[in-house]
Protein backbone atom coordinates (compact mmCIF):
# COMPACT_ATOMS: atom_id res chain seq x y z
CA UNK A 1 0.00 0.00 0.00
CA UNK A 2 2.76 2.23 0.78
CA UNK A 3 2.02 5.12 2.80
CA UNK A 4 1.43 7.72 0.28
CA UNK A 5 -2.34 7.02 -0.26
CA UNK A 6 -4.61 8.67 1.98
CA UNK A 7 -6.24 6.10 4.51
CA UNK A 8 -9.64 6.78 5.21
CA UNK A 9 -11.15 6.53 8.63
CA UNK A 10 -14.81 5.50 8.62
CA UNK A 11 -17.00 5.74 12.10
CA UNK A 12 -19.97 3.43 11.72
CA UNK A 13 -22.22 3.49 14.74
CA UNK A 14 -25.46 2.84 15.68
CA UNK A 15 -28.85 3.40 14.51
CA UNK A 16 -29.85 5.58 17.10
CA UNK A 17 -28.98 9.06 17.42
CA UNK A 18 -30.07 8.86 21.23
CA UNK A 19 -26.90 6.33 21.89
CA UNK A 20 -24.66 8.31 19.06
CA UNK A 21 -24.98 11.18 21.13
CA UNK A 22 -23.80 9.55 24.73
CA UNK A 23 -20.95 7.49 22.56
CA UNK A 24 -19.32 10.25 20.41
CA UNK A 25 -17.16 11.24 23.45
CA UNK A 26 -15.75 8.05 23.84
CA UNK A 27 -15.51 7.65 19.88
CA UNK A 28 -14.02 11.10 19.24
CA UNK A 29 -11.17 9.91 22.07
CA UNK A 30 -10.58 6.70 19.52
CA UNK A 31 -10.57 9.01 16.63
CA UNK A 32 -7.86 10.72 17.49
CA UNK A 33 -5.72 7.85 19.23
CA UNK A 34 -5.86 6.84 15.54
CA UNK A 35 -5.16 9.39 13.88
CA UNK A 36 -2.37 10.14 15.97
CA UNK A 37 -1.02 6.80 15.72
CA UNK A 38 -0.79 7.09 11.48
CA UNK A 39 0.68 10.49 11.99
CA UNK A 40 3.10 8.49 13.83
CA UNK A 41 3.76 6.50 10.76
CA UNK A 42 3.43 9.60 7.87
CA UNK A 43 0.25 8.55 6.86
CA UNK A 44 -2.31 11.22 5.88
CA UNK A 45 -5.87 10.48 7.03
CA UNK A 46 -9.29 11.68 6.45
CA UNK A 47 -12.48 11.21 8.49
CA UNK A 48 -15.90 10.13 7.03
CA UNK A 49 -18.55 11.62 8.18
CA UNK A 50 -18.20 14.85 8.98
CA UNK A 51 -19.73 16.14 12.76
CA UNK A 52 -22.82 16.95 12.20
CA UNK A 53 -23.60 19.51 14.90
CA UNK A 54 -27.24 18.94 14.56
CA UNK A 55 -27.03 15.34 15.21
CA UNK A 56 -24.34 16.01 18.14
CA UNK A 57 -22.31 13.09 16.52
CA UNK A 58 -20.25 11.59 13.72
CA UNK A 59 -21.37 8.45 13.28
CA UNK A 60 -22.79 6.76 10.20
CA UNK A 61 -26.13 5.55 11.49
CA UNK A 62 -27.85 3.93 8.66
CA UNK A 63 -26.80 1.63 5.43
CA UNK A 64 -27.65 4.23 2.49
CA UNK A 65 -25.53 6.72 4.25
CA UNK A 66 -22.73 4.75 4.03
CA UNK A 67 -23.13 3.84 0.79
CA UNK A 68 -23.34 7.72 0.23
CA UNK A 69 -19.71 7.54 2.11
CA UNK A 70 -18.01 5.07 0.02
CA UNK A 71 -19.53 7.31 -2.87
CA UNK A 72 -16.52 9.33 -1.75
CA UNK A 73 -13.87 7.06 -1.50
CA UNK A 74 -11.76 5.72 -4.44
CA UNK A 75 -12.49 2.08 -4.84
CA UNK A 76 -8.64 0.88 -3.89
CA UNK A 77 -7.65 3.66 -1.36
CA UNK A 78 -7.34 2.04 2.08
CA UNK A 79 -10.04 2.12 4.74
CA UNK A 80 -10.21 1.89 8.16
CA UNK A 81 -13.68 1.45 10.15
CA UNK A 82 -13.10 2.88 13.55
CA UNK A 83 -14.74 1.09 16.40
CA UNK A 84 -15.42 2.35 20.05
CA UNK A 85 -19.59 1.35 20.28
CA UNK A 86 -21.85 -0.60 19.52
CA UNK A 87 -22.62 -0.32 15.89
CA UNK A 88 -24.64 -1.79 13.01
CA UNK A 89 -22.71 -3.81 10.68
CA UNK A 90 -24.45 -3.75 7.54
CA UNK A 91 -24.06 0.19 7.44
CA UNK A 92 -20.49 -0.13 6.01
CA UNK A 93 -20.00 -3.72 5.44
CA UNK A 94 -22.27 -4.53 2.40
CA UNK A 95 -20.36 -1.70 1.00
CA UNK A 96 -16.98 -3.58 1.82
CA UNK A 97 -18.35 -6.34 -0.06
CA UNK A 98 -17.76 -4.18 -3.99
CA UNK A 99 -14.30 -2.12 -2.19
CA UNK A 100 -10.93 -2.81 -3.96
CA UNK A 101 -8.29 -1.30 -1.50
CA UNK A 102 -7.13 -3.07 1.74
CA UNK A 103 -9.45 -2.78 4.63
CA UNK A 104 -8.85 -3.04 8.88
CA UNK A 105 -10.92 -2.89 11.69
CA UNK A 106 -9.82 -0.91 14.46
CA UNK A 107 -11.63 -1.15 17.69
CA UNK A 108 -10.49 0.23 21.40
CA UNK A 109 -10.10 -2.07 23.95
CA UNK A 110 -12.77 -0.78 26.50
CA UNK A 111 -15.42 -1.93 28.33
CA UNK A 112 -17.78 1.45 28.23
CA UNK A 113 -20.13 1.01 25.00
CA UNK A 114 -18.03 -0.99 23.82
CA UNK A 115 -15.42 -0.85 20.56
CA UNK A 116 -14.69 -4.19 20.76
CA UNK A 117 -17.90 -6.47 20.61
CA UNK A 118 -18.50 -3.77 17.30
CA UNK A 119 -14.77 -5.24 15.96
CA UNK A 120 -16.26 -8.64 16.53
CA UNK A 121 -19.47 -8.55 15.31
CA UNK A 122 -17.95 -6.66 12.19
CA UNK A 123 -15.56 -9.39 11.59
CA UNK A 124 -18.18 -12.41 11.62
CA UNK A 125 -20.30 -9.63 9.31
CA UNK A 126 -17.32 -9.82 6.96
CA UNK A 127 -16.93 -13.39 6.94
CA UNK A 128 -20.56 -14.01 6.30
CA UNK A 129 -20.37 -11.71 3.58
CA UNK A 130 -16.98 -12.87 2.19
CA UNK A 131 -14.89 -10.47 2.41
CA UNK A 132 -10.93 -9.77 2.96
CA UNK A 133 -10.51 -7.83 5.86
CA UNK A 134 -7.94 -7.09 9.07
CA UNK A 135 -8.65 -6.73 12.80
CA UNK A 136 -6.42 -4.67 14.94
CA UNK A 137 -7.59 -3.53 18.18
CA UNK A 138 -5.42 -1.57 21.88
CA UNK A 139 -5.82 -0.08 24.47
CA UNK A 140 -3.09 2.65 24.12
CA UNK A 141 -2.64 2.82 20.59
CA UNK A 142 -0.01 4.89 19.69
CA UNK A 143 1.40 3.97 22.79
CA UNK A 144 1.32 0.43 22.57
CA UNK A 145 4.01 -0.89 20.63
CA UNK A 146 2.74 -4.07 19.54
CA UNK A 147 -0.35 -1.89 18.26
CA UNK A 148 2.02 0.47 15.91
CA UNK A 149 4.29 -2.67 14.78
CA UNK A 150 0.75 -4.10 13.21
CA UNK A 151 -0.62 -1.01 11.70
CA UNK A 152 3.07 -0.07 9.98
CA UNK A 153 2.61 -3.62 8.70
CA UNK A 154 -0.49 -2.82 7.67
CA UNK A 155 0.17 0.36 5.74
CA UNK A 156 2.65 -1.52 3.54
CA UNK A 157 1.00 -5.02 3.07
CA UNK A 158 -2.46 -4.28 3.36
CA UNK A 159 -2.97 -6.96 5.82
CA UNK A 160 -2.43 -8.43 9.31
CA UNK A 161 -2.29 -11.89 9.99
CA UNK A 162 -2.60 -13.76 13.43
CA UNK A 163 -1.35 -17.10 14.47
CA UNK A 164 -3.94 -19.40 14.76
CA UNK A 165 -1.95 -22.52 16.81
CA UNK A 166 -4.50 -21.76 19.56
CA UNK A 167 -7.30 -23.46 17.22
CA UNK A 168 -7.11 -27.31 16.66
CA UNK A 169 -9.36 -28.95 14.16
CA UNK A 170 -11.53 -31.53 15.69
CA UNK A 171 -11.00 -34.16 13.79
CA UNK A 172 -7.53 -34.35 14.84
CA UNK A 173 -8.70 -34.71 18.60
CA UNK A 174 -9.06 -37.70 20.41
CA UNK A 175 -12.65 -38.71 21.41
CA UNK A 176 -13.63 -41.57 23.79
CA UNK A 177 -15.69 -44.12 21.88
CA UNK A 178 -18.70 -43.28 24.55
CA UNK A 179 -18.11 -39.78 23.31
CA UNK A 180 -18.44 -40.59 19.89
CA UNK A 181 -21.33 -42.87 20.27
CA UNK A 182 -23.20 -40.24 21.87
CA UNK A 183 -22.40 -37.60 19.27
CA UNK A 184 -23.50 -40.21 16.16
CA UNK A 185 -26.56 -41.00 18.17
CA UNK A 186 -27.70 -37.04 18.63
CA UNK A 187 -27.02 -36.34 14.97
CA UNK A 188 -28.57 -39.34 13.32
CA UNK A 189 -31.85 -37.98 16.04
CA UNK A 190 -31.27 -34.59 14.71
CA UNK A 191 -31.09 -35.28 10.80
CA UNK A 192 -34.55 -37.26 10.94
CA UNK A 193 -36.71 -35.55 13.56
CA UNK A 194 -35.27 -31.93 12.85
CA UNK A 195 -34.59 -29.05 15.64
CA UNK A 196 -36.32 -25.95 14.34
CA UNK A 197 -35.39 -22.40 15.22
CA UNK A 198 -37.73 -19.93 15.26
CA UNK A 199 -36.16 -16.54 13.58
CA UNK A 200 -38.20 -13.26 14.07
CA UNK A 201 -37.52 -10.46 11.70
CA UNK A 202 -33.71 -11.36 11.33
CA UNK A 203 -30.70 -8.64 10.68
CA UNK A 204 -32.57 -6.49 12.24
CA UNK A 205 -29.45 -5.69 14.87
CA UNK A 206 -26.67 -5.17 11.91
CA UNK A 207 -25.57 -8.44 12.66
CA UNK A 208 -25.56 -9.98 9.52
CA UNK A 209 -23.22 -12.65 10.99
CA UNK A 210 -26.49 -13.74 13.06
CA UNK A 211 -28.37 -14.45 9.56
CA UNK A 212 -27.24 -17.87 8.13
CA UNK A 213 -28.03 -19.41 4.99
CA UNK A 214 -30.99 -21.29 5.01
CA UNK A 215 -29.81 -24.69 3.20
CA UNK A 216 -26.88 -24.88 5.13
CA UNK A 217 -29.07 -24.92 8.34
CA UNK A 218 -31.43 -27.44 6.71
CA UNK A 219 -28.47 -29.72 5.71
CA UNK A 220 -27.73 -30.33 9.36
CA UNK A 221 -31.25 -30.78 10.31
CA UNK A 222 -32.14 -27.18 11.69
CA UNK A 223 -34.39 -25.99 9.32
CA UNK A 224 -35.10 -22.04 10.04
CA UNK A 225 -38.86 -21.24 10.68
CA UNK A 226 -39.24 -17.22 9.90
CA UNK A 227 -41.53 -15.65 11.80
CA UNK A 228 -42.61 -12.00 12.37
CA UNK A 229 -42.43 -9.27 14.69
CA UNK A 230 -45.92 -7.56 14.13
CA UNK A 231 -47.19 -11.19 14.60
CA UNK A 232 -45.83 -11.36 18.27
CA UNK A 233 -47.65 -8.34 19.02
CA UNK A 234 -50.47 -9.75 17.77
CA UNK A 235 -50.33 -12.45 19.89
CA UNK A 236 -49.71 -10.44 22.98
CA UNK A 237 -52.69 -8.92 22.41
CA UNK A 238 -54.52 -12.79 22.91
CA UNK A 239 -53.03 -12.58 26.58
CA UNK A 240 -55.43 -11.61 29.20
CA UNK A 241 -54.68 -9.31 31.72
CA UNK A 242 -55.32 -12.45 34.22
CA UNK A 243 -53.02 -14.82 32.29
CA UNK A 244 -50.02 -12.04 32.46
CA UNK A 245 -50.76 -11.44 36.54
CA UNK A 246 -50.48 -15.17 36.93
CA UNK A 247 -46.66 -14.93 35.63
CA UNK A 248 -46.09 -11.54 37.25
CA UNK A 249 -47.20 -13.44 40.92
CA UNK A 250 -45.15 -16.45 40.19
CA UNK A 251 -42.08 -14.39 39.75
CA UNK A 252 -42.88 -11.86 42.99
CA UNK A 253 -43.70 -15.48 44.75
CA UNK A 254 -40.23 -16.41 43.85
CA UNK A 255 -38.20 -13.85 45.98
CA UNK A 256 -37.34 -11.74 42.34
CA UNK A 257 -36.35 -8.51 43.51
CA UNK A 258 -37.50 -5.26 41.61
CA UNK A 259 -36.15 -1.63 41.01
CA UNK A 260 -39.63 0.06 41.22
CA UNK A 261 -39.88 3.45 40.26
CA UNK A 262 -42.71 5.88 39.31
CA UNK A 263 -40.86 7.51 36.40
CA UNK A 264 -41.15 5.48 33.25
CA UNK A 265 -39.06 7.05 31.21
CA UNK A 266 -36.11 6.67 33.75
CA UNK A 267 -37.01 3.67 36.06
CA UNK A 268 -39.24 0.14 35.98
CA UNK A 269 -42.70 -0.06 36.45
CA UNK A 270 -45.40 -2.42 36.60
CA UNK A 271 -46.83 -1.81 33.63
CA UNK A 272 -43.60 -2.64 31.84
CA UNK A 273 -43.41 -5.69 33.11
CA UNK A 274 -46.98 -7.06 33.09
CA UNK A 275 -45.96 -6.19 28.84
CA UNK A 276 -43.40 -8.62 29.33
CA UNK A 277 -45.54 -11.29 30.97
CA UNK A 278 -47.59 -10.94 27.63
CA UNK A 279 -44.46 -11.65 25.68
CA UNK A 280 -43.47 -14.10 27.64
CA UNK A 281 -46.81 -16.43 26.80
CA UNK A 282 -46.80 -15.05 22.96
CA UNK A 283 -43.53 -16.56 22.78
CA UNK A 284 -44.25 -20.29 24.30
CA UNK A 285 -47.74 -20.26 22.12
CA UNK A 286 -45.26 -19.65 19.00
CA UNK A 287 -42.72 -22.28 20.34
CA UNK A 288 -45.73 -24.80 20.38
CA UNK A 289 -48.00 -23.33 17.68
CA UNK A 290 -44.44 -24.06 15.50
CA UNK A 291 -43.27 -27.08 16.63
CA UNK A 292 -39.62 -25.10 17.87
CA UNK A 293 -36.92 -26.62 19.19
CA UNK A 294 -35.72 -22.81 20.38
CA UNK A 295 -36.87 -19.04 19.31
CA UNK A 296 -34.88 -15.75 18.69
CA UNK A 297 -36.11 -12.71 18.90
CA UNK A 298 -34.38 -9.40 17.63
CA UNK A 299 -35.93 -6.31 19.89
CA UNK A 300 -33.86 -3.75 19.40
CA UNK A 301 -35.22 -2.29 16.20
CA UNK A 302 -38.63 -2.53 15.79
CA UNK A 303 -40.10 -4.17 18.86
CA UNK A 304 -38.47 -1.02 20.74
CA UNK A 305 -40.93 1.51 19.49
CA UNK A 306 -43.75 -0.49 20.27
CA UNK A 307 -43.32 -2.63 23.74
CA UNK A 308 -41.13 -3.04 26.42
CA UNK A 309 -37.52 -4.63 25.97
CA UNK A 310 -37.70 -8.94 25.66
CA UNK A 311 -34.60 -9.83 27.41
CA UNK A 312 -36.74 -10.47 30.65
CA UNK A 313 -39.02 -12.91 28.89
CA UNK A 314 -35.70 -14.38 27.16
CA UNK A 315 -34.24 -15.29 30.91
CA UNK A 316 -37.56 -16.67 32.04
CA UNK A 317 -37.95 -18.89 28.35
CA UNK A 318 -34.06 -20.36 29.01
CA UNK A 319 -34.80 -21.55 32.76
CA UNK A 320 -36.10 -24.54 33.41
CA UNK A 321 -37.91 -23.31 36.55
CA UNK A 322 -40.13 -21.00 35.22
CA UNK A 323 -43.82 -20.20 35.18
CA UNK A 324 -46.31 -22.55 33.36
CA UNK A 325 -47.66 -21.06 29.76
CA UNK A 326 -50.91 -22.95 28.95
CA UNK A 327 -51.55 -23.61 25.25
CA UNK A 328 -54.83 -21.84 24.40
CA UNK A 329 -55.71 -24.20 22.12
CA UNK A 330 -55.19 -27.89 23.94
CA UNK A 331 -55.48 -26.11 27.58
CA UNK A 332 -51.98 -28.28 28.24
CA UNK A 333 -48.93 -26.70 29.89
CA UNK A 334 -46.31 -25.82 26.91
CA UNK A 335 -42.86 -27.78 27.60
CA UNK A 336 -43.24 -28.41 31.77
CA UNK A 337 -40.51 -27.82 33.45
CA UNK A 338 -38.39 -27.62 30.44
CA UNK A 339 -35.82 -24.65 29.86
CA UNK A 340 -36.72 -23.44 25.95
CA UNK A 341 -33.75 -22.14 24.60
CA UNK A 342 -33.71 -18.31 23.64
CA UNK A 343 -31.22 -16.99 21.17
CA UNK A 344 -30.97 -13.31 22.08
CA UNK A 345 -31.37 -10.73 19.23
CA UNK A 346 -32.43 -13.64 16.86
CA UNK A 347 -28.52 -14.79 16.38
CA UNK A 348 -28.91 -18.09 14.79
CA UNK A 349 -25.05 -18.44 15.66
CA UNK A 350 -25.89 -18.67 19.27
CA UNK A 351 -29.04 -20.69 18.48
CA UNK A 352 -27.41 -23.62 16.58
CA UNK A 353 -24.85 -24.43 19.67
CA UNK A 354 -28.21 -23.61 22.25
CA UNK A 355 -29.77 -26.38 20.85
CA UNK A 356 -27.15 -29.24 20.51
CA UNK A 357 -25.91 -28.38 24.39
CA UNK A 358 -29.63 -28.28 25.52
CA UNK A 359 -29.75 -32.10 23.64
CA UNK A 360 -26.76 -32.97 25.23
CA UNK A 361 -27.54 -31.56 28.67
CA UNK A 362 -30.69 -33.21 28.86
CA UNK A 363 -29.51 -36.78 27.88
CA UNK A 364 -26.50 -36.93 30.11
CA UNK A 365 -29.48 -35.29 33.42
CA UNK A 366 -27.49 -32.50 34.00
CA UNK A 367 -28.95 -28.35 34.03
CA UNK A 368 -29.62 -27.56 30.25
CA UNK A 369 -30.67 -23.57 30.49
CA UNK A 370 -27.68 -22.00 28.29
CA UNK A 371 -27.46 -18.48 27.05
CA UNK A 372 -25.39 -15.89 24.75
CA UNK A 373 -23.46 -13.07 26.34
CA UNK A 374 -21.72 -10.49 24.76
CA UNK A 375 -17.95 -11.13 24.83
CA UNK A 376 -17.78 -7.58 26.56
CA UNK A 377 -14.60 -6.46 27.79
CA UNK A 378 -11.87 -8.20 29.60
CA UNK A 379 -8.72 -7.75 32.11
CA UNK A 380 -5.85 -9.47 34.30
CA UNK A 381 -7.40 -10.63 38.01
CA UNK A 382 -5.49 -12.68 40.34
CA UNK A 383 -3.12 -13.78 37.88
CA UNK A 384 -5.30 -14.63 35.00
CA UNK A 385 -6.75 -13.06 32.21
CA UNK A 386 -10.91 -12.91 33.27
CA UNK A 387 -13.34 -11.76 30.30
CA UNK A 388 -16.36 -9.60 31.14
CA UNK A 389 -19.15 -11.72 29.54
CA UNK A 390 -22.24 -9.41 29.35
CA UNK A 391 -25.31 -9.74 27.52
CA UNK A 392 -28.74 -7.55 28.23
CA UNK A 393 -30.76 -9.93 30.12
CA UNK A 394 -31.49 -12.77 28.54
CA UNK A 395 -29.87 -15.14 31.21
CA UNK A 396 -30.83 -17.81 32.88
CA UNK A 397 -31.60 -17.34 36.75
CA UNK A 398 -30.37 -21.17 37.17
CA UNK A 399 -26.85 -19.31 35.91
CA UNK A 400 -27.19 -17.06 38.88
CA UNK A 401 -28.21 -19.74 41.39
CA UNK A 402 -31.98 -19.36 40.99
CA UNK A 403 -34.41 -16.85 41.12
CA UNK A 404 -33.79 -15.49 44.36
CA UNK A 405 -30.46 -14.16 43.15
CA UNK A 406 -32.01 -12.01 40.20
CA UNK A 407 -32.51 -8.46 40.16
CA UNK A 408 -34.78 -7.11 38.06
CA UNK A 409 -33.68 -3.39 36.47
CA UNK A 410 -35.08 -1.06 34.13
CA UNK A 411 -33.50 -1.47 30.61
CA UNK A 412 -30.98 1.80 29.80
CA UNK A 413 -33.44 4.04 28.17
CA UNK A 414 -30.10 4.87 25.52
CA UNK A 415 -31.18 2.04 23.72
CA UNK A 416 -34.82 1.20 25.55
CA UNK A 417 -36.86 4.00 25.17
CA UNK A 418 -39.73 1.95 26.36
CA UNK A 419 -37.93 0.26 29.34
CA UNK A 420 -38.65 -3.20 30.46
CA UNK A 421 -36.78 -5.24 32.82
CA UNK A 422 -33.82 -7.02 32.67
CA UNK A 423 -33.30 -10.60 34.27
CA UNK A 424 -29.85 -9.59 35.74
CA UNK A 425 -27.57 -11.42 38.07
CA UNK A 426 -23.94 -12.46 38.56
CA UNK A 427 -23.31 -15.88 37.09
CA UNK A 428 -22.22 -18.80 39.50
CA UNK A 429 -18.90 -20.00 39.87
CA UNK A 430 -18.20 -23.66 37.90
CA UNK A 431 -16.86 -24.90 35.01
CA UNK A 432 -18.54 -23.69 31.20
CA UNK A 433 -19.00 -25.13 28.26
CA UNK A 434 -19.08 -22.07 25.15
CA UNK A 435 -19.56 -22.61 21.87
CA UNK A 436 -20.01 -20.61 18.56
CA UNK A 437 -21.03 -21.53 15.33
CA UNK A 438 -20.72 -19.22 12.15
CA UNK A 439 -20.72 -18.98 8.50
CA UNK A 440 -17.69 -17.83 6.29
CA UNK A 441 -16.96 -17.43 3.00
CA UNK A 442 -20.08 -20.00 2.37
CA UNK A 443 -18.50 -22.21 4.61
CA UNK A 444 -19.79 -22.97 8.01
CA UNK A 445 -18.44 -23.98 11.39
CA UNK A 446 -18.32 -24.16 15.14
CA UNK A 447 -15.84 -23.10 17.19
CA UNK A 448 -15.96 -24.11 20.94
CA UNK A 449 -13.82 -25.10 24.32
CA UNK A 450 -13.90 -25.14 28.12
CA UNK A 451 -13.96 -22.35 30.72
CA UNK A 452 -14.34 -21.41 33.92
CA UNK A 453 -16.59 -18.86 35.79
CA UNK A 454 -14.39 -17.45 38.30
CA UNK A 455 -16.01 -15.91 42.46
CA UNK A 456 -14.92 -12.57 42.54
CA UNK A 457 -15.25 -10.51 45.44
CA UNK A 458 -18.26 -7.97 45.02
CA UNK A 459 -15.55 -5.22 45.07
CA UNK A 460 -14.11 -6.18 41.74
CA UNK A 461 -17.61 -7.26 40.47
CA UNK A 462 -19.25 -3.96 40.94
CA UNK A 463 -15.55 -2.40 39.22
CA UNK A 464 -16.56 -4.45 35.93
CA UNK A 465 -20.30 -3.85 36.15
CA UNK A 466 -19.28 0.14 36.55
CA UNK A 467 -16.57 -0.20 33.84
CA UNK A 468 -19.78 -1.78 30.93
CA UNK A 469 -23.44 -2.03 31.86
CA UNK A 470 -24.42 -2.67 35.25
CA UNK A 471 -28.04 -3.68 34.62
CA UNK A 472 -27.36 -6.22 32.99
CA UNK A 473 -26.21 -10.26 33.93
CA UNK A 474 -22.29 -10.62 33.70
CA UNK A 475 -20.05 -13.88 34.32
CA UNK A 476 -16.41 -13.74 34.43
CA UNK A 477 -14.86 -16.21 32.74
CA UNK A 478 -11.48 -17.70 32.36
CA UNK A 479 -10.87 -19.52 28.92
CA UNK A 480 -7.47 -21.19 29.37
CA UNK A 481 -5.55 -20.71 26.11
CA UNK A 482 -7.83 -18.23 24.97
CA UNK A 483 -7.26 -14.95 26.40
CA UNK A 484 -7.77 -11.41 24.90
CA UNK A 485 -5.31 -11.32 21.59
CA UNK A 486 -6.33 -14.59 21.20
CA UNK A 487 -10.11 -14.14 20.88
CA UNK A 488 -9.77 -11.17 19.40
CA UNK A 489 -7.72 -12.73 16.23
CA UNK A 490 -9.94 -15.68 15.31
CA UNK A 491 -13.58 -15.35 17.31
CA UNK A 492 -16.19 -15.43 14.68
CA UNK A 493 -18.94 -12.91 16.79
CA UNK A 494 -19.48 -10.34 19.21
CA UNK A 495 -21.00 -13.05 20.54
CA UNK A 496 -20.65 -16.19 22.67
CA UNK A 497 -22.85 -19.34 23.81
CA UNK A 498 -22.18 -21.05 27.46
CA UNK A 499 -23.39 -23.74 29.44
CA UNK A 500 -22.58 -24.47 32.93
CA UNK A 501 -20.92 -28.44 33.06
CA UNK A 502 -18.24 -30.12 31.00
CA UNK A 503 -19.66 -31.63 27.70
CA UNK A 504 -16.76 -31.00 25.25
CA UNK A 505 -16.46 -34.18 23.69
CA UNK A 506 -20.00 -35.02 23.08
CA UNK A 507 -20.44 -31.60 21.24
CA UNK A 508 -17.56 -32.18 19.32
CA UNK A 509 -18.40 -35.67 18.03
CA UNK A 510 -22.34 -34.39 17.27
CA UNK A 511 -20.81 -31.53 15.66
CA UNK A 512 -18.60 -33.79 13.11
CA UNK A 513 -21.44 -36.23 12.64
CA UNK A 514 -23.79 -33.45 11.40
CA UNK A 515 -21.03 -32.41 9.15
CA UNK A 516 -20.02 -29.21 10.94
CA UNK A 517 -16.31 -28.31 10.95
CA UNK A 518 -14.95 -27.63 14.31
CA UNK A 519 -12.06 -26.16 16.32
CA UNK A 520 -11.40 -26.33 19.46
CA UNK A 521 -9.98 -23.45 21.08
CA UNK A 522 -7.78 -22.70 23.88
CA UNK A 523 -6.13 -25.64 26.45
CA UNK A 524 -9.14 -27.82 26.10
CA UNK A 525 -8.01 -28.41 22.44
CA UNK A 526 -4.28 -29.36 23.52
CA UNK A 527 -5.23 -31.87 26.08
CA UNK A 528 -7.65 -33.83 23.50
CA UNK A 529 -4.74 -33.06 20.96
CA UNK A 530 -2.67 -35.04 23.61
CA UNK A 531 -5.07 -37.78 24.64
Amino acid sequence: MGNKKTVYLVSNGDFRDSAGVVCWPKHQETLRAVQAAFKKLSVKTKVLPEFNPDRKHGFVTKQCEGAAIFAQIPPEAPVVIVLSCWAYAHHVCTCLKTHRGPIVLIANFDGTWPGLVALLNHAGTLDRLGVKYSRLWSKNFGDDPIFMKRLSHWVTAGSISYKKDHLIDGRDLTLSRAADHFGEKLAVDILRYKRILGQLDPGCMGMLNAVMDLGNLAGIGMPLELLNQSDLLAEMELVSDEEATGHFDWLKGNNVWFDWGNNPDEQLTEAMVMSQMKMYSAAGRFVQRYGLAAIGIPYQLGLVRCVPASDLVEGMLNNEDRPIIVDPETGRAIRLNQAVPHFNEGDVGSGVPQILMHDIYKLKGMPTETTLHDVRYGKDYDGRFVWVFEISGAAPPAHFGGWEKTKIYRQPKMYFPKGGGTCSGVSKPGTITWARFYESFGQIGMDCGIGEVIEMPDIEVKNRLDQTTNVWPIANVHIPGYDRDQLMATHMSNHITIGYGDILPELIATCLHLGIPTRVAGEAGQKLLAA
